[in-house]
């Protein structure tokens, strides 16, 4: 199969053939239909992740631990933490199968494979109660999600919003977006 494959950390992933993956006890594989690249994706690659040798712990490695694909029976999942080498960024994976999600048939995987992002903003209404004047703690505020939680939690109504994040260069960044309060999370690596 091609995948995008990872040789070293830091260097450029490259689209080249891989062995299939052959799924083992509690797992699935399946055929990956859409994946994001996120910010995560790329520090975790880059080596500069806290965690990028525990979610590539051998290299050579295929990039990428999200996306939507369809199990051998056609039912289209979510799927997340395939096991490595195996990342997303491939024409197939294989993940836990504790790890997969149906996803609706209606909807394109292309948008399917998005939506994850948005998922944060939108519990700061329905699943915290949000009510207007409130203040909003935001973990994670420096990724992706965070960035759009703390803009949605602003556009909501919120009178604080105090952030927190690990990387050393967003909280300005973080700021212009509607944070009042940005707290560095970052610990000395050894």
């Amino acid at each position: 199969m091609k995948a995008a494959v990872l040789h070293e950390f830091g260097a450029v992933p490259r689209y080249e053939d891989f062995p299939d993956p052959v799924a083992g006890d509690g797992e699935v594989e399946g055929e990956v239909k859409a994946v994001a690249v996120e910010n995560v994706d790329k520090a975790v690659a880059a080596g500069s992740h806290f965690a990028a040798r525990q979610f590539l712990p051998e290299l050579p490695a295929i990039v990428v631990f999200d996306g939507i694909g369809t199990l051998p029976d056609g039912t289209l999942v979510g799927f997340s933490q395939p096991r490595p080498p195996y990342g997303a960024l491939a024409e197939r994976t294989v993940v836990p199968v504790r790890n997969t999600t149906p996803a609706p048939e209606e909807i394109d995987p292309a948008v399917a494979v998005v939506i994850s992002s948005a998922v944060t903003g939108f519990a700061i209404k329905t699943a915290a109660g949000f009510i207007p004047g409130e203040t909003v703690l935001v973990q994670g505020a420096t990724g992706v999600a965070g960035r759009l939680a703390v803009q949605v939690a602003r556009l909501l109504g919120a009178a604080h919003i105090v952030a927190t994040g690990r990387d050393d260069d967003a909280p300005a960044e973080v700021v212009g977006l509607g944070a009042d309060a940005v707290i560095n999370t970052a610990v000395g690596r050894a």
